[in-house]
């Protein structure tokens, strides 16, 4: 009889072991898609009102919150793949477990920064159109996609677009102070005064 009781408590104690991981994970699979929560810590008021500027966003996150369908925060920054996904949700336990225990800090940066996988998600192939059909839809035929010597150049998706700085929607919310240096360590003398 003891020994029932003692496999019945052990058994009782690995479903509770088991169950309040699993209904943590449960609870966070359904809040992390909820962009309030996810703003409670991680976006400045600023932001989210840029994120939420329908339909006239002023930043690439807007953009895509405002586009064919809204992409929420968990779309861009929950993993393209099982690895990064399984990452992104023991990063978000740990910052959860610090929260409740009164010991969370905004991070300064993204301490899981987004690979272009997270972008090609939507963004496969990069749409590269040719200089004519570009000419036509932006008015010149020299951004950086259209340039075929340009597609073997490793340069992260993110290097360029930034998600929360403002920009125009004309120049796709790319800022030219970020971009400009990427631009120069290959061409020197883009952004002189005079030069094309």
């Amino acid at each position: 009889m003891r020994r029932r009781v003692e496999a019945w408590g052990v058994a009782a104690l690995l479903g509770l072991g088991l169950s309040v991981p699993v209904a943590f994970a449960v609870v966070l699979y359904h809040k992390e898609r909820d962009d309030r929560f996810c703003i409670a810590c991680h976006l400045h008021e600023e932001k989210f009102e840029r994120f939420l500027a329908l339909p006239t966003a002023t930043d690439l996150a807007g953009a895509h919150h405002a586009g064919r369908g809204p992409v929420p925060c968990i779309g861009c920054h929950g993993g393209a793949d099982p690895g990064m996904q399984l990452r992104v949700w023991g990063l978000a336990a740990l910052d959860t477990l610090r929260f409740l225990a009164g010991r969370y800090e905004e991070p300064e940066r993204m301490r899981l920064p987004l690979r272009d996988a997270e972008c090609q998600q939507c963004h496969d192939p990069i749409v590269r159109v040719s200089l004519e059909e570009e000419a036509i839809q932006e008015g010149r035929g020299d951004t950086y996609h259209a340039i075929a010597e340009h597609r073997t150049v490793e340069t992260a998706c993110v290097a360029c677009h930034t998600s929360h700085t403002r920009g125009e929607k004309r120049f796709q919310f790319l800022d030219r102070r970020i971009v400009l240096p990427l631009c120069r360590s290959c061409h020197e003398w883009i952004g002189e005064e005079g030069s094309g």
